[in-house]
């Protein structure tokens, strides 16, 4: 069995090149521990190669040509991926919002799309927000730190549109901000392995709340995007209530990394034996 891994575009990664390339190199260790093969490309060395000798591709690149063109790959081969390209396009902010949004049961903060250019961002959304919104590009997560911005008011919401619209963005999300402890969590499977860390521990207020909540909650997230690898983040409210407030396919795992690889590499074993039993 062979694995490629594609580490992520740098312009992708802001502030968490190392921790990105490091959870691919220690999943990519495992496997190969775990009687696999393993090659890494930089995203831009995948672009000139031949990627349709592998039984396993695990991509961490998220821009959309490459995307598309693994999209192609997979459909020639029958290649295993982990997360597949349509999964990855799927954590796009505005697509990630729609799953999200034909998801029975899933929580997440009152959230409006538009388009950068549109009349209606004369106006505020129709939901309430006395504590201010969040606005946040439409499509990947987070490539600087005026991607996801706060603003009190509508007054100030418009100069951050007008910067989004500078920038060539097309789409962005304007989310109501939700009052409580900021909680990241990683997965695999969904269902396999879970944990969850404070975003940042000196300022959390401790609010209480069920873990099964939190699990479940993270594993409807992701199972409405399609990922298997992913992580993401949480509000606990200070009556107990969780909101989802995103998730991403492969994120840099970086406070638990050792664990994840281990966790990881076994279910990409896993997705590997199933294929190869049916091939069988």
């Amino acid at each position: 069995m062979k694995a490629l891994g594609i580490l992520r575009e740098t312009q992708n990664s802001p502030g968490r090149e190392s921790d990105d390339a490091l959870i691919l190199k220690a999943v990519m260790d495992q496997l190969s521990i775990l009687k696999t093969g393993v090659t890494v490309m930089t995203p831009e060395e995948f672009d000139g190669a031949d990627a349709k000798g592998f039984d396993l591709i695990v991509p961490m690149c998220e821009t959309y040509p490459r995307l598309m063109r693994l999209k192609k790959i997979e459909a020639e081969t029958g290649v295993v991926t982990v997360n597949p390209a349509d999964s990855v396009l799927g954590c796009y902010r505005t697509r990630m919002l729609e799953s999200f949004a034909d998801t029975p049961g899933l929580i997440y903060p009152p959230t409006e799309v538009r388009r950068t250019t549109s009349d209606a961002n004369r106006t505020a959304p129709s939901f309430e927000a006395a504590d201010g919104w969040w606005l946040k590009r439409g499509d990947v997560h987070n490539t600087c730190a005026f991607d996801v911005v706060f603003a009190k008011d509508w007054g100030e919401a418009e100069k951050i549109r007008r910067e989004f619209e500078s920038r060539e963005i097309k789409d962005f999300a304007i989310q109501r901000h939700t009052d409580g402890d900021l909680i990241k969590f990683y997965g695999v499977g969904p269902g396999q392995w879970f944990t969850w860390f404070y975003h940042d521990p000196s300022t959390a207020r401790r609010l209480p709340f069920e873990i099964e909540d939190l699990a479940a909650q993270a594993e409807l997230a992701a199972k409405a995007v399609k990922v298997e690898v992913f992580g993401g983040d949480a509000i606990v409210t200070p009556d107990g209530n969780i909101y989802i407030i995103d998730i991403n396919s492969w994120p840099s795992f970086a406070r638990v990394r050792t664990e994840a690889a281990v966790q990881i590499a076994r279910r990409l074993r896993l997705r590997l034996r199933q294929v190869a039993g049916r091939k069988g």
